[in-house]
């Protein structure tokens, strides 16, 4: 990325997390004096608490298999900004965000605008610029007051939720429920993934309130009826057929499931129904096609560099128990892990997720560049409370290569807990995402 570049979004840096910002008027007015670029292409919105980036890939993929030219919005980046912003696959120009940066900037609109803010106008500005027909979007924070939230999409999607963010979105699950249901508009579908409980009550309440179709992940992502399981799986909702009704069943392996996880294909693939309902040219063989090809960086893969050293940026309780199915599903036994978490996050519960590895394994406690990282000290003391016997590094890089001294391709490093850590493991190691996905 140029110095130019990078000087101007690190000016933008540290405003994101303010809860005094949120809100929607901001970009509303920046949006409208770059003429409204939103209302210029097709979207779809996708909210939750994990999973959510996945399922992004998963339909932006399909739709560009399918021959629709795509946009996809993400949060946050692993090594490069431009990673946020893609066309057809394709991270977005650099001289061009710079000189759109600076149109921003000099209208009065754009100023004391928030990172976040940017970010999104940004990102809608390139789509309509490039003639981008279907752009996936995701959200950022929460969803009522999310920046993306300008949005009327042909169809949202809300993932798995569970307690993140609490001090901004609330600290009970129909809280964080109700918040990220705030994407859902009058008249507009709404894919719910698998919830539990109270948080599928907040979600179909207002879907209900608003006169949105609320429909369940699984219900309208199914294959022709008899279709067998999975060859070689266990019965059950991990090896149970995959697929759009009217299509024949997906064919997946388990590294496969492992990596895009069950849950996340449900969601995407009932968005993609409701999408083809609706007259959007999306063929069987795209289907097919874009889930064989759909690779979201950063989640449940090995280091193309280094096969030993395996990463996954779940970075609360849900995701960390995600990460133990995986390792269970393609026979992978870490003989280390890696944890990284940041202060705001719920570090016990994750280590009590960790502790279903079997064997037990090491626990490399370390911490990102993030000034939001707990120290590896303190994280060091809860794991050895959960029953891990600890180590410490200052750093990622570090930490990685203590892991790896024990480590072999079956029984792997394994880092966790932060996508910032895992950014930062690339920048080291290799792997990092590339232009083309």
């Amino acid at each position: 990325m140029s110095s130019g570049l990078q000087s101007a979004l690190v000016a933008l840096y540290g405003l994101e997390r303010r809860k005094d910002k949120l809100g929607l008027d901001g970009t509303r007015a920046l949006l409208r004096a770059l003429d409204d670029p939103q209302r210029r292409f097709r979207a779809v919105h996708v909210a939750g608490t994990n999973g959510k980036g996945t399922v992004c890939a998963l339909i932006e993929r399909v739709l560009r298999e399918a021959g629709h030219r795509t946009g996809l919005f993400t949060s946050p980046h692993l090594v490069d900004f431009r990673e946020r912003i893609r066309v057809g696959g394709r991270w977005a120009d650099e001289q061009r965000l710079e000189a759109r940066l600076a149109r921003i900037q000099s209208l009065p609109e754009g100023r004391e605008r928030t990172f976040f803010e940017v970010c999104t106008a940004l990102a809608f500005d390139d789509f309509a610029a490039r003639s981008v027909e279907w752009a996936v979007v995701e959200v950022g924070l929460g969803g009522r007051l999310d920046c993306t939230n300008v949005l009327t999409p042909e169809v949202a999607v809300i993932t798995s939720i569970g307690l993140d963010h609490t001090e901004i979105l609330g600290d009970t699950i129909e809280q964080v429920a109700a918040e990220k249901a705030g994407i859902i508009k009058p008249g507009v579908a709404v894919v719910s993934g698998p919830e539990q409980g109270a948080a599928a009550g907040v979600i179909r309440r207002i879907a209900a309130e608003r006169g949105a179709p609320w429909i369940a992940a699984g219900t309208r992502a199914r294959p022709q009826p008899g279709a067998p399981p999975m060859p070689g799986a266990a019965p059950g909702p991990e090896s149970a057929p995959l697929g759009v009704a009217g299509c024949p069943p997906l064919t997946l392996d388990h590294a496969a499931r492992a990596r895009l996880r069950t849950d996340n294909l449900s969601a995407a693939l009932a968005a993609l129904a409701v999408l083809r309902e609706r007259g959007v040219a999306i063929p069987c063989e795209a289907i097919a096609a874009g889930v064989r090809a759909a690779r979201w960086p950063g989640r449940f893969e090995p280091c193309q560099a280094e096969p030993r050293l395996w990463w996954d940026g779940a970075h609360n309780a849900d995701g960390a128990r995600s990460v133990v199915v995986a390792c269970r599903a393609v026979g992978l036994e870490p003989a280390a892990v890696i944890l990284a978490v940041s202060r705001d996050k719920d570090a016990a519960a994750m280590l009590a997720a960790l502790a279903g590895l079997e064997p037990r394994p090491r626990l490399i406690a370390t911490r990102s560049r993030s000034e939001r990282a707990l120290e590896p000290a303190a994280l060091a003391a809860l794991a050895r409370a959960a029953g891990f016997a600890t180590a410490t590094a200052p750093a990622i890089e570090r930490a990685c290569r203590l892991a790896l001294e024990h480590a072999t391709e079956r029984s792997p490093a394994l880092l966790t807990g932060s996508l910032f850590a895992v950014g930062e493991a690339m920048e080291a190691f290799g792997g990092a995402p590339g232009e083309w996905q």
